[in-house]
């Protein structure tokens, strides 16, 4: 009885596990499928003149509309025998700053009362055509009751901002050491201090010398300085005062692309925008439908149509005409917030927006993509799909180490008409596969169970028959 049911035993088990082992060696050992230019919804050349190492192209924005992937990581780079070569993507600065520079100061000296303060001095004060100050008399006293008091600085001519002044002493004259205040007008009537008790020196001493001629303060633009210390100090003379520009600022120019909102619906005050694509914002600017209008808004953003949205901002929207001039708030300044889908919630309290819809202009950076010329051309830059994950491109398989990248010279390269590679099938989500090995997994399960089952109660059923029969015996 015993040997009857080992052949059948022995059967599930190995349709049982081998079906299991045969499922999880097939899924192993399954090849990765190598990219092809129809892997990808679309495509474009790469143009470029000579045979340098490394090209770099501007990404239009096509590319940005027809990829999947925010990170662009379903984007690729071909050469003519259809191999992927390596690439790599960066943004530009968005933003350079010059160094800073000195201006020399026309500055005169302020007489005043052995006792007096600064504020009730008396001056006469003359200027050129241009404005510049071109002489300056205090209240006429004997010489023998006045004393240097301060020194009024002529920054007029100055159309940048200032950030510190630097101060020269006459050649031979005495150790000094002492505080100065700074402050800064614009009519020579109210003024604004700037610092206060600032220390300045010029000591000999030893063979050795201190020297602490530069005060700074907060970047400011005026058209005049007062400089003036402690009216128990000694005063303190110069023969040169200078002032230290800001460094220029230059923004790198921007891309705009402007999208028109659509009313969600249900919701008074709020607003959609769907840019098309995973644009790397930097700029946003709201522009109102309706004149002499201010509100209170929001501002939203998220990657798909299925995520929450994420806030970017709180700001003030307006658009005034006030005197013959129009008014518009300023652009909202972000960092590179690449979402597709916008989000405009207007407070309601101040009466909304009116008739009309907002639109909004969004400025915007491309990437730069770097690729190299490995094998022959043409090169094809493709991009767009659901399927392909991101690249895996060490900096250093793009451009080479610190030392020697001087010497690389990047070449520009031109991204030209795009085309159509695999369509926008490829755009859509992969269809599910069918799991025709769980199906028979799980069939191949429940027949061993009922085989089991069913081979336990026959066991039971000849055991119990046997027992009848030893005790029939008996």
């Amino acid at each position: 009885m015993h040997n009857h049911y080992p052949p059948a035993f022995t059967l599930l088990f190995v349709l049982l596990f081998g079906s299991s082992f045969n499922t999880l060696a097939v899924e192993k050992d399954k090849p990765a499928i190598p990219l092809k230019l129809q892997s990808f919804a679309y495509g474009m050349p790469l143009n470029f003149a000579g045979d340098d190492a490394v090209y770099q192209a501007t990404l239009p924005i096509d590319l940005y509309q027809r990829t999947v992937r925010s990170d662009l990581g379903d984007l690729r780079v071909f050469n003519a025998q259809g191999e992927v070569v390596p690439h790599m993507l960066r943004q530009p600065e968005t933003s350079s700053t010059s160094q800073t520079t000195l201006s020399k100061l026309i500055f005169f000296p302020l007489q005043g009362g052995a006792n007096s303060d600064l504020d009730q001095l008396s001056l006469r004060i003359k200027r050129n055509a241009s404005g510049t100050l071109i002489d300056i008399n205090s209240n006429a006293k004997p010489a023998s009751q006045t004393k240097l008091s301060g020194y009024l600085l002529d920054a007029s001519a100055v159309k940048q901002d200032m950030q510190a002044l630097e101060l020269t002493w006459p050649a031979g004259k005495e150790s000094v050491v002492g505080a100065m205040h700074v402050e800064s007008s614009d009519d020579l009537k109210h003024w604004s201090t700037l610092v206060r008790n600032a220390p300045v020196a010029n000591l000999q001493f030893g063979g050795h010398s201190l020297l602490q001629k530069r005060i700074e303060f907060p970047p400011t633009q005026a058209k005049y300085l007062r400089l003036s210390w402690p009216i128990d100090q000694k005063p303190i003379h110069f023969s040169e005062i200078s002032a230290e520009l800001t460094g220029t600022r230059i923004d790198s120019p921007l891309s705009w692309f402007d999208v028109k909102a659509s009313v969600v619906a249900d919701k008074a005050g709020e607003y959609q925008f769907d840019l098309g694509g995973h644009l790397p914002a930097q700029r946003i600017r709201i522009t109102l439908p309706q004149t002499n209008t201010l509100v209170q808004a929001t501002l939203f953003s998220k990657v798909s149509d299925t995520d929450t949205w994420h806030l970017v901002g709180n700001t003030l929207l307006y658009k005034l005409h006030s005197e013959g001039q129009n008014l518009t708030n300023p652009d909202l300044i972000i960092n590179n917030n690449d979402n597709r889908y916008w989000l405009l919630r207007v407070d309601q309290n101040g009466g909304g927006l009116g008739d009309g819809l907002p639109e909004m202009h969004l400025g915007w950076q491309p990437h730069q993509l770097l690729f190299v010329t490995r094998g022959t051309a043409p090169f094809q830059l493709a991009y767009g799909s659901s399927e392909v994950k991101p690249a895996v491109f060490q900096i250093q398989n793009i451009l080479p180490n610190q030392n020697d990248r001087s010497s690389l010279k990047i070449q520009p390269a031109l991204t030209g008409q795009q085309y159509a590679l695999g369509g926008n099938a490829r755009l859509l989500p992969a269809p599910l596969p069918h799991p025709w090995k769980k199906w028979i997994l799980w069939s191949v399960l429940i027949i061993a169970v009922i085989a089991l089952g069913w081979m336990a109660y026959r066991l039971v059923k000849q055991m119990e028959l046997h027992d009848k029969t030893k005790v029939a015996d008996k």
